[in-house]
This record gives C-alpha cells, structure tokens and sequence, in this order.
C-alpha cells in the first residue's frame, strides 16, 4: 500500500514538474518556431506573413505560383519545433503571355493587363502620376519586367497619342510623334528597356523636320489647288483667303517647323493679277519664291511679269497661250466669276443683251467703268491690265456689230500737256491699237472706225492731275446705220470714255 501511494506521488510530481516545465518554456520555443519561419519565408517572391501561437503556424500574404507554394510547404515544413501549419494566402494565377497594355491620349494615359508584383505596381503608379488598381497581379512576367514597363510608358508619353503593349519579351510602341526631334528622344527612352526584350516601333510623324515647301496652283478654268507642305501657322484655307477663293483643292497641309510671317502678304501680291492669268503655279521653298505660267489670251506678258515681279520680290517666267477651243465654248472664270466664251481665241465676258444706239451705249458705259484702257506712259502700248477693258469692250462692241448692225468709232483722247500735235499723233496711235485688239478678238474690221483727238476735247480740267488723268480716255461711238452716210460729228453718238 505504502509503496503504491509512493509511486502515485512520483508520478504527480513528474507531471507537475514536466506542466511547470513547458509552461515556463513556451514563449521560448514560440520565439525560436517564429524565428525559423520567417527564416523560411525570405525566400518567397512577395513576402508571406507569418504568425505564430506556441507551435502552431498561420501563413497568409501573395504566392506567386503553384509551384512557389509547394516550395513554400516543404519549407515551412521543416521548422524546428513545428506542430501544425495553416495556410491562408492568395496564390497568382499564370498567364501567357504575360500582357500590358498603355494607351496615351489627350494627354492622359490610361492602362490594362497584368503587374507582376505590388513592387511593380508601385513603380508604374510613379511612372504614371496615378492609382494603377485597374491592372491584376498575375504569375508569369519575364525577368526585369517592371524596367521594360517603366521605359515603354516614358516613350509613350512622348507622342500625341499612341499605344504601348508588352506581351512577355516584346515591347511595341505605335502612334503619332510630333517631329523627328520627339522621335529621337523617344528611342532614346526605349534604349533604357532591359536587355532580352524586343522593341518594335510603328510611328508617324506629323512632320517630318524638312523645310516647308508648296505650290499653289491657280488655272483660270479649274481655280485654285494648293499642294505640299505649308508651315507652321498657316493653312491652306489661309492661303485661299487671301486670294479670294471660298472653294479649293490640294493635299497641302500645315507642318510644324518653319515661319509663316509675311508669306501670306506675298502670296496676296497675285490676287489683282489672277484676271490677267490663264494657269500658273507660285512654288515655294526655301531658297525663295517664284512663279511661271501662261498669261491670259492678249495680255502682254512681259509687262505683266516686270508688274508682278516687283510686287512679289521672286523670279517670274510668263508667257503667252493661245486657247484652242471652238468659238462659243463657254466657261465661269475661277477668279472674276465671270461668265466667259471663246471668240478668236479670246475668252469674253459673255453679253446678252437686244443691241441698238441706246443699249450698246449703256452697255459701253458699264464695260468702261473703273480704270478702263491705260497705255504704258507716252506710248501707244496697252498696259499690263488693259486686257481687262480691252475684252470687256469687244465683246459688246461685237454683239452690236453682229447683231445691231451698228459701227464703231474709237476715239483716242489726251490732255493737254505737251505739243498739240504729238497728242493729236500720239492718242490717233492708241485709238489704232484698240481697234486693232478688237479686231483681234473677232470684230469685223469694216465695222470700226479710229480716231485720234489728241486733246480737242477735254471732260475735265487740265489745271489738276485728277481732270489731266479724266481728260486722258478711250471713246467708243455708235453709228446708226440709217445716218451710215452722215459725218461723224452729225450722227446720233454718244461718247463713252475712260481713264
């Protein structure tokens, strides 16, 4: 009996002491069980959290992969002291491939696809200057991934707009970049993206660093087209307002380089000379401005190329062409508006109008309104615009020869400056070659008459420049073919003059 209660008394005692001993040791043994598991956990690609009751382990965190978290268990498996172990940690999916995706526009710059870490995510937040939560952690990224994203969204920030893809290794980069000066230093960006990775490049340049170069092209039938490369500040429609066209054609487009400043002023030089051209082509480029063309049928153009060149400040080459259309072909003349026909291989107003001594009259009195038919000074030479007068005037002077049956006189008129004779010889001379040009233009020759007055008969004074310029004028008088036989002074006229 002794003996049994000695033996129950040991063994309490052995049980108190072994009670007394875990207890006093437990925070020990939790501190080394700790300690080996976060030694384990170092070699997880995203960090695991690691908690610890006595001997117990509760893992939690990211995992990268499957095959990360069975190292991971045979690891933590292998703790000193360990008794259970729990898990409750996010394994990633893996994808293939491995994709992302940036698109900058309106200068913001949005992205999808996959991060391959919270590190990466964090980056790519201060690559993009904001919250990147739209991208989903997955397994799978190559190696020094986040450097190749990081490269390809600084280049992609360098276009207007664009588009950035990584899948796995390669790197492309496609859109709209501004100049070859953008363009290099986006490849220098793109030089930074880690070796192993392929960088592809589609891009176009909104301009392409060349000087600008154009043409605008002006024909008389089809109007104004306007080719090549404008620069920067000034547009096709530009160059069209200044020429006073609504409507025009061309690829010109506006480039970014280059000093729009008094091209504008020079190109408007021609918008008072388009009446007087038939096609012509003001090229543009950096060495300089110049023109070349044909002038309208009888203008003179030698003078119309001396008038145009010491406006424009450029070489001009003009030359004359016939038209080889059948008389009364028609046409709209792109810079008068006008409605024109071919007559002699001229192109006239076209006139309708029921002819007779009074219409033909009222009709001269409107085809010599403005400046009318003007000499080259002292000379009988039409002016470079004379064209203008000259044609306006043929073509009712030939409806009323054709029609009315009527005669014409042209009068040749001075003022009084200088020896009487001489102005009398001198306007006889310009009279001559007005007829002459109407005759040209398809008037019967028998029809017209020319007279020179010299300055017998003034509208205005010769004391002043204005009554000088008024009294140096071209008439034209109508004969009614039932006073046919009368004299001129006598017959039913009635003068019409101009400038």
């Amino acid at each position: 009996m002794r003996r049994l209660l000695g033996s129950v008394v040991l063994l309490a005692g052995v049980g108190l002491t072994g009670f007394y001993g875990i207890r006093t040791n437990a925070p020990e043994i939790e501190a080394k069980v700790l300690k080996s598991a976060e030694a384990k956990g170092q070699s997880a690609i995203h960090g695991v959290t690691v908690a610890v009751s006595g001997r117990d382990i509760e893992l939690g965190g990211i995992v990268d992969s499957v095959e990360e978290e069975e190292m991971l268990r045979t690891e933590f498996a292998q703790v000193t002291g360990l008794r259970e172990m729990r898990t409750d940690w996010t394994v990633l999916p893996k994808v293939s491939p491995f994709s992302f995706g940036a698109r900058w526009q309106n200068g913001s710059l949005s992205v999808d696809g996959y991060v391959p870490s919270e590190a990466a995510r964090d980056t790519l937040a201060v690559a993009l200057d904001a919250p990147v939560e739209s991208l989903t952690m997955a397994s799978g990224a190559p190696e020094n991934w986040s450097g190749a994203a990081e490269a390809g969204l600084g280049a992609v920030k360098l276009l207007e707009e664009g588009v950035l893809n990584l899948s796995d290794t390669t790197l492309a980069i496609s859109g709209i970049v501004r100049s070859p000066v953008e363009e290099a230093a986006l490849k220098a960006l793109l030089e930074a993206v880690p070796d192993g990775f392929t960088v592809e490049t589609d891009l176009t340049l909104l301009d392409d660093g060349t000087p600008p170069a154009y043409d605008v092209e002006y024909n008389a039938n089809t109007g104004l087209a306007i080719n090549g490369k404008l620069p920067a500040g000034m547009s096709r429609r530009d160059v069209a307002e200044v020429l006073g066209f609504d409507v025009f054609s061309g690829t010109g487009a506006t480039g970014l380089v280059g000093d729009a400043a008094g091209q504008l002023a020079r190109i408007a030089v021609l918008r008072d000379w388009l009446p007087e051209l038939e096609d012509v082509v003001l090229t543009r480029t950096v060495d300089g401005i110049s023109l070349s063309g044909t002038v309208a049928p009888g203008v003179d153009a030698e003078l119309v190329s001396a008038g145009i060149a010491a406006m424009l400040g450029g070489e001009v080459s003009l030359s004359s062409a016939a038209i080889s259309v059948p008389d009364g072909t028609q046409r709209t003349n792109a810079a008068s508006g006008e409605t024109e026909m071919a007559q002699a291989g001229y192109w006239l107003p076209r006139v309708d109008f029921a002819p007779s001594v009074q219409t033909c009259d009222a009709e001269i009195t409107r085809a010599l309104e403005g400046e009318g038919v003007q000499f080259v000074s002292g000379a009988a030479r039409l002016d470079a615009k004379a064209a203008r007068a000259v044609n306006r005037i043929a073509a009712v002077v030939a409806h009323c020869v054709a029609k009315g049956d009527l005669t014409a006189i042209i009068g040749g008129h001075t003022d009084s400056v200088g020896n009487a004779a001489a102005n009398t010889s001198l306007s006889q001379e310009r009279a001559g070659a007005v007829r002459a040009a109407l005759v040209a233009r398809g008037v019967a020759s028998d029809a017209l008459q020319a007279t020179g007055y010299g300055d017998t008969r003034p509208v205005a004074t010769n004391d002043t420049e204005e009554g000088r310029a008024a009294n140096r004028r071209t008439t034209v008088e109508w004969v009614d073919p039932a006073d046919i036989d009368a004299t001129t002074d006598d017959a039913a006229t009635t003068a019409k003059e101009t400038e």
